[in-house]
């Protein structure tokens, strides 16, 4: 097929940049032709909330897009059509991940449907937003009302979809999980020297925190589990690799408050993809205590890099990890319950003992699966 993708690239940075040139580089790789209508920003600088939306990584996937898609500036939405249009696709895969960019999709998607015969499929990392705000059901239904297909990427996004939208057919829907991150490079040394790269004790038990910091991640939770934590475990150091999307001072507070300063290290910055795979080589598990999620690219960064998960059973978190099998899910909102984990977490061996459970249920989650997904919706005679 000749296949276009829309969503952010390189040079522009973050976890739906990654997905997406995989993606692209797999669908090459299946055969398909490929083109790649790249954002040439993601938000207004004065709405991003991190330091710089540019890629700062030396080890980058390059897929030397076309850029022409601004979600705020409408003289894009046009450019970007004609641009798909010339391409002639029979699919035109989105990635929706959050209502702010509905409603230059909406235009986009509109355009294609007077000028081509293409359908549009969406990859939804989740429907219902994290942190709502007011107009996000309304460009939701606004951009879903262009969209033919969906792929939905946990059950609990599958479920919100049919919540929100009861009378979508449900052959123009498929699920599958979303695929593990392989394009991290391993560690190439011991646990030991990623543990010395980033200055902790060789012998230190260490949890991490991966990934910007928002509210409802919960890493204030995670904070404050840390001293029961350490009445069981002295040695235990909490890792936090992530730029802080609000104020760091909130979180330092509590680290003073509960005399943690010893044992919390934090990288207040994008992690570098040539980094990336050190953070989880140090690491015994890495922690999710989110308030809310539908799914994480997190956990599929830790499965690929062999690495168990302790997390909160919210939204699709669940479904991913299995508990006392590749990890531990717990109920969310309590860091007492967060401390129990990591105890049990350890009273079965840690890293070790979880690590070939974490191995096998990887193989569950590939990029095959995701293009013979698509593959499939998109070849179904399905009335639109």
């Amino acid at each position: 097929m000749r296949i276009a993708l829309v969503g952010p690239a390189f040079p522009l940075r973050g976890g739906i940049a990654q997905y997406l040139a995989i993606l692209h580089s797999r669908l090459i790789a299946a055969g398909h032709d490929v083109q790649f209508v790249s954002f040439t920003k993601q938000f207004p600088e004065w709405l991003f909330p991190g330091k710089t939306q540019k890629e700062t990584s030396s080890e980058v996937i390059d897929v030397h897009p076309v850029p022409r898609f601004a979600p705020l500036d409408v003289r894009s939405w046009p450019a970007t059509v004609r641009q798909l249009a010339a391409f002639d696709p029979q699919l035109v895969i989105f990635k929706w991940w959050m209502p702010f960019f509905g409603l230059g999709y909406w235009a986009v998607q509109r355009g294609l449907h007077r000028r081509t015969r293409a359908r549009v499929l969406y990859i939804i990392d989740n429907v219902i937003p994290h942190e709502r705000r007011p107009g996000d059901r309304f460009l939701t239904k606004l951009a879903f009302s262009q969209t033919d297909l969906f792929i939905a990427q946990s059950r609990a996004v599958e479920r919100d979809l049919f919540t929100w939208f009861p009378r979508l057919p449900r052959e123009r829907v498929l699920f599958c999980p979303h695929p593990v991150y392989n394009c991290y490079p391993a560690f190439s040394g011991s646990a030991a020297d990623a543990r010395a790269a980033i200055g902790l004790p060789a012998d230190a038990k260490v949890l991490l925190f991966f990934g910007f910091v928002r509210h409802y991640k919960g890493l204030d939770l995670l904070i404050r589990a840390l001293p029961q934590i350490r009445r069981a475990h002295p040695a235990a150091q909490l890792v936090v690799a992530g730029e802080f999307y609000e104020p760091r001072s909130e979180y330092d507070k509590i680290i003073r408050e509960l005399s943690l300063q010893d044992c919390v290290t934090i990288r207040d910055d994008y992690c570098p993809n040539e980094e990336v795979g050190k953070y989880f080589a140090a690491c015994d598990a890495v922690v999710l205590p989110y308030r809310s999620a539908t799914q994480s690219g997190i956990i599929q960064i830790a499965y690929a890099l062999d690495t168990p998960v302790i997390t909160t059973n919210v939204g699709g978190l669940g479904e991913v990890v299995e508990n006392g099998v590749t990890g531990f899910a717990v109920e969310p909102d309590d860091p007492r319950l967060i401390a129990n984990a990591v105890e049990r977490f350890y009273a079965r061996g840690g890293r070790a003992a979880f690590v070939e459970n974490v191995r096998r249920e990887s193989r569950r989650y590939t990029w095959e699966a995701l293009i013979a997904s698509i593959e499939k919706l998109a070849s179904a005679r399905t009335p639109l």
